[in-house]
């Protein structure tokens, strides 16, 4: 039990230290779906795990023992796993659990509020222009969302530059980046390693619709121009706009530079990744069965 408990978190640690590099030289579109799937994965191993290793503590307890007719010397006798383990497990399954039911009903709250508000101001997949001096620009969530940009932002771009804006928005509206966003965000609430995938995912997602605006107007520079410009306006005038989301210096530099290469050797390398933590966790999950298992036949015994 104890290897596959290795095997699993430490896959899962490694998954996520190569997360970031993995970002830089996937395709964004590969990156945002591997990453993104993978967090939710390793969330789900991690706590799986914990929990596996908490209910072994918690079932050597003679009360929890009796309600579900094991014997609580055989489980204690027979577990490799320490006290002190599976109650640092215990005690790290509970807050983390509470703060991803916390972080998903905010999130679902506001999701709701920004559809809500924004719904009237024009039909699922068109585009929205709202009177505001602030710079800005987003998409509304939803099986079809919207468009907003404000007039602030569009008179700081010239006319190929708001085609530039619109194509990358609707990169977002298209390809539903806001529910990658929430996955690998909830993902990092129930497991707090998971933040730097989180912010990559986040990063990746941008660089999506900075490809697809690219390949629909066909001109990475405009596109880079338009970015950077988007940033400026937002600077001189208040926040950052949500068009430029992200890292701004970096993703205009990978605009500048020839598309990214599909790189299958290193997004089969994560799979693989991932996978040996999946096989991990089944281990964990069978061993905590065989555990059980001999308990209760030793209850039936005496």
């Amino acid at each position: 039990m104890i290897t596959a408990v290795a095997v699993c978190l430490g896959a899962c640690l490694a998954y996520d230290a190569a997360a970031p590099a993995a970002r830089r030289r996937l395709a964004p579109a590969a990156a945002t779906r591997l990453l993104g799937a993978g967090a939710v994965a390793a969330a789900g191993c991690g706590g799986f795990v914990l929990a596996v290793l908490a209910a072994v503590w918690i079932g050597q307890i003679g009360e929890v023992a009796e309600l579900g007719h094991w014997s609580p010397v055989a489980l204690h006798a027979d577990s490799p796993v320490p006290a002190v383990v599976g109650a640092v497990a215990g005690a790290l399954l509970l807050p983390l659990a509470v703060l991803g039911l916390r972080l998903a009903a905010s999130r679902c709250r506001a999701l709701v509020r920004v559809h809500r508000d924004c719904r009237r101001l024009a039909g699922p997949g068109q585009v929205a222009v709202v009177d505001s001096a602030v710079p800005d620009a987003f998409t509304t969530p939803g099986l079809v969302g919207r468009i907003v940009v404000t007039t602030g932002l569009l008179s700081a771009l010239d006319p190929d530059q708001q085609r530039a804006l619109i194509a990358h928005e609707r990169s977002h509206v298209v390809h539903r980046h806001t529910w990658w966003r929430l996955a690998a965000d909830l993902a990092a609430a129930v497991n707090p390693l998971l933040r730097p995938t989180a912010a990559t995912v986040a990063q990746a997602t941008e660089r999506w619709a900075d490809e697809d605006a690219a390949a629909t107007v066909g001109d990475r520079r405009l596109v880079a121009r338009a970015v950077a410009t988007a940033a400026l306006a937002g600077r001189r005038r208040g926040p950052v706009p949500a068009a430029t989301g992200g890292l701004v210096p970096q993703r205009v530099r990978a605009l500048l530079a020839p598309p990214p290469r599909s790189r299958p050797l290193l997004a089969v390398t994560l799979v693989l990744v991932l996978l040996a933590g999946a096989v991990g966790a089944v281990g964990v999950e069978r061993a905590g069965d065989s555990l059980f298992d001999h308990a209760s036949v030793a209850t039936a015994d005496r």
